[in-house]
């Protein structure tokens, strides 16, 4: 089995290492990353309203095929962690059957797992934050404030934590080891404010990566910047997960649950709330509810009536919020055709969007047309032109819904 799980894990995730430049958001990370590269303050000179650390590693890969060969070695230690923490809960044949369902989720493009998103990303240090948990509380702190470099919503696992720690855990009802958890957490996000302290870009930082973003979580239900967390729904769904974790709390407190159970269904219902903090379908948003899912399911003991209220919870969120999803069977299938040449690369990229090529051929003229030292402006939502002509955008802006 685990074996298969390697080979399937190399035969998924190569395609993605041939893909061209067509997805928005890491042509917004590679535009940043070049911008970097060349001495560009993040956030005051070249701006994106994410937390710091997908750019910085954009900014080492340079182009798409490195960003997503980072992405494959990076999941090599995800999986593999991923394996030890199933091993905590389940079975050694069930952590097994576990590692083989979390490679296939996270490897195919169903929930863009293929693509360099911060979501897959934070999958390490966040699966590295719970195996750590009840041993080494500062490494685990540590961990969880290094995912919230990547994404904020890590914040509602970290808060789970605490919780579970302080209400369940015996040995943590003493409140030194909770206050080294949360200033351990805090840690990463201290430093990185030094830095843009230093860089004097501590208040574009703190606007972009986080105050920003409050409108951001309630602007596709409002339709417009304004935060209005009433509107957004927010306060409910924020009720709605405490009410879980009580009534999960219940069911161990009357031995209905044990509480590994009580754990993994609690911090399923945090990555819930987490996964529709803005309410917005992106299938990518779901990848970080991936780990406790598969563990909730293959649980060896038979809490059948537990495990189908959460999975008919999330049935329900993926379809009243839309969410969409990736062909899978296609994309592998475009893949192949282009291996045995039965497609050239011009019709090997237009499987990834009619404008694919065109783009190309854009960056392609303004590569060989301009110096490199010459900067450009892109007014539209294709960002991927700053990294494939080379050229560094001529404002802190890199695409049209920036200014607008």
């Amino acid at each position: 089995m685990l074996w298969l799980s390697a080979i399937l894990f190399f035969l998924l995730r190569l395609p993605s290492l041939f893909e061209p430049y067509w997805y928005s958001d890491e042509g917004v990370y590679l535009a940043l990353g070049q911008g970097i590269r060349h001495g560009l303050t993040l956030y005051s000179q070249i701006y994106d309203n994410k937390p710091p650390a997908i750019y910085y590693l954009a900014a080492l890969t340079q182009t798409v095929f490195g960003f997503r060969l980072l992405l494959m070695l990076w999941m090599i230690p995800t999986c593999f962690y991923f394996y030890k923490l199933a091993k905590n809960y389940l079975p050694l044949k069930r952590a097994k059957v576990a590692l083989l369902l979390f490679v296939i989720l996270t490897s195919i493009p169903v929930i863009e797992g293929h693509i360099a998103n911060a979501e897959i990303f934070m999958l390490l240090p966040t699966i590295l934050g719970f195996l750590l948990f009840e041993k080494y509380i500062f490494w685990s702190g540590l961990a969880l404030g290094f995912t919230f470099l990547f994404k904020v919503p890590v914040a509602i696992e970290f808060f789970f934590l605490f919780c579970f720690a302080f209400f369940i855990l015996k040995k943590y009802k003493n409140l030194k080891p909770l206050i080294v958890f949360g200033i351990s957490f805090l840690l990463p996000t201290i430093i990185v404010v030094i830095y843009f302290q230093l860089n004097t870009a501590l208040l574009p930082f703190l606007s972009s990566a986080f105050f920003q973003n409050l409108g951001y979580l309630s602007s596709w239900s409002t339709g417009n910047q304004q935060s209005n967390p009433t509107t957004s729904g927010l306060p409910l769904r924020l009720v709605l997960m405490l009410l879980s974790w009580l009534f999960f709390y219940y069911q161990y407190y009357k031995k209905n649950i044990d509480k590994k159970i009580l754990f993994l269904s609690c911090w399923f219902m945090a990555c819930l709330f987490g996964i529709l903090l803005s309410t917005r379908p992106y299938p990518h948003y779901l990848i970080q509810i991936v780990p406790p899912l598969i563990l909730v399911i293959l649980y060896h003991k038979n809490y059948f009536l537990n495990k189908i209220l959460l999975i008919l919870i999330l049935a329900y969120s993926i379809f009243h919020y839309k969410f969409y999803f990736y062909a899978t069977a296609s994309y592998y299938q475009n893949f192949i055709q282009y291996v045995l040449k039965q497609k050239n690369v011009e019709a090997y990229r237009q499987y990834f969007g009619q404008n694919v090529n065109y783009f190309y051929q854009i960056s392609s003229y303004i590569d060989t047309k301009s110096a490199p030292d010459d900067t450009i402006f892109v007014w539209s939502d294709d960002p991927y032109i700053y990294p494939l002509s080379n050229r560094l955008p001529s404002t802190k802006y890199i695409t049209a819904y920036h200014v607008l």
